[in-house]
């Protein structure tokens, strides 16, 4: 018998305290990204929403920003908005992708109910 098949055939087994340990690491770590995506998604959410409020002004009358930077100017206002409004998640959408992402759907279905029910009384 050839030492090669021998070692090829034997499966290496970790302690359960190291297998319990990495998938621990692996569980933050991807709920760390899964908020990370989340808030960056409402971020870029409501940046374009607030783009699009501020193209409806009127660009004859000098818009919001006046002048021959007001797209860069709008442009940068609008990024700053964006992620200073998400970080008080004023919408929900973070909260709706994480619980999507943290693969809880029906979840995330069942806050937006109870929150479209606060919100109509």
């Amino acid at each position: 018998m050839n030492i090669n098949q021998t070692h090829a055939a034997m499966p290496m087994e970790l302690p359960p305290e190291i297998t319990a340990a990495v998938d621990g690491k692996i569980n933050e770590f991807k709920k760390e990204q899964i908020e990370h995506v989340a808030n960056e998604f409402e971020s870029v959410f409501l940046s374009m929403m607030l783009k699009e409020m501020r193209n409806t002004l009127d660009q004859k009358e000098g818009g919001l920003f006046g002048g021959e930077g007001s797209d860069s100017f709008g442009g940068m206002f609008d990024l700053f908005m964006g992620q200073h409004l998400a970080a008080s998640q004023p919408l929900g959408i973070a909260d709706a992708v994480r619980s999507y992402l943290g693969n809880d759907p029906e979840q995330a279905s069942s806050e937006n109910q109870s929150s479209d029910q606060d919100k109509s009384k």
